[in-house]
């Protein structure tokens, strides 16, 4: 049993879709967030999860979507996280590498009011930030935010602490099924319990798929899954069911611990 806590798919139409869930079915996917960037992405995501039992929601603006937002933006975010299925906000964030993203003085204000948001909210916050991640650390704890999940995670280990000394998680990619990946030291040395892993489909595919053309999808996030099973030299069973602990740890919270007795827990013939 896998999950998927980070990916795309509010390209896909309803067939493409309906092809990718039941791909995650086979391959033992039982849940997808299905993460928007833009406020005409988030609301595609929403209608998808609607249609979708295996699909929960998260809504935001991303830092490439930060030009040209109309005035009463974070109004609509706020409506649109009432609706159900959403148990994030973001993708939100801030990020200095990436020159084709809009200046980073634009993004702040973007990305404090999604922290404000989410700390009135009591919300989650799927943060992008690349190249930023102390940064955005400083700026969370600032406005309040309890609950933080650092998405697709491509800092240093001096980045995951700092990360980790704040409470927040930390979600691993494809990037760790590369050959040389920098981020082995980072799985080895952080704590089973503050992980998730994701596709952040349908970019980065992992190896073998890496470099084949195809577009990554959330039925491959086992491989991610597996890499990370043998840094931290334990069974897949094993990182599966944590993972799945955690994932109703920061996305549902304690009050809710028999979701898994639902569609998330794996049938007994799987």
């Amino acid at each position: 049993m896998w999950i998927d806590t980070h990916a795309h798919l509010f390209d896909l139409n309803d067939q493409s879709l309906a092809e990718a869930i039941n791909a995650c079915k086979e391959a033992g996917v039982t849940a997808v967030i299905d993460t928007g960037t833009s406020l005409a992405s988030s609301r595609v995501v929403l209608e998808q999860c609607s249609k979708q039992k295996n699909l929960f929601a998260a809504v935001g603006i991303s830092p490439f979507d930060v030009v040209g937002l109309p005035s009463d933006w974070d109004v609509q975010i706020e409506e649109m996280i009432q609706r159900d299925r959403v148990i994030a906000l973001g993708e939100t964030g801030i990020d200095s590498t990436n020159p084709s993203y809009p200046d980073i003085g634009l993004q702040f204000p973007i990305f404090e009011k999604h922290l404000e948001i989410a700390r009135q909210g009591d919300l989650p916050i799927v943060i992008h930030s690349r190249g930023s991640e102390s940064r955005a650390v400083d700026m969370c704890r600032d406005h309040g935010v309890v609950k933080a999940l650092f998405h697709c995670f491509t800092g240093d280990i001096r980045d995951l602490k700092k990360i980790l000394d704040a409470g927040y998680f930390i979600s691993f990619s494809g990037i760790i099924t590369f050959g040389k990946s920098p981020l082995r030291d980072c799985v080895e040395y952080a704590p089973l319990d503050r992980i998730l892993i994701e596709t952040d489909s349908p970019y980065l595919a992992p190896v073998p798929f890496r470099g084949s053309g195809k577009k990554n999808q959330p039925a491959w996030v086992g491989l991610v899954g597996k890499r990370v099973a043998e840094i931290k030299k334990m069974e897949e069973t094993q990182l599966a069911r944590a993972l799945a602990e955690n994932f109703i740890k920061l996305f549902h919270g304690k009050e809710n611990e028999n979701f898994m007795e639902g569609w998330l827990r794996p049938s007994p013939d799987r």
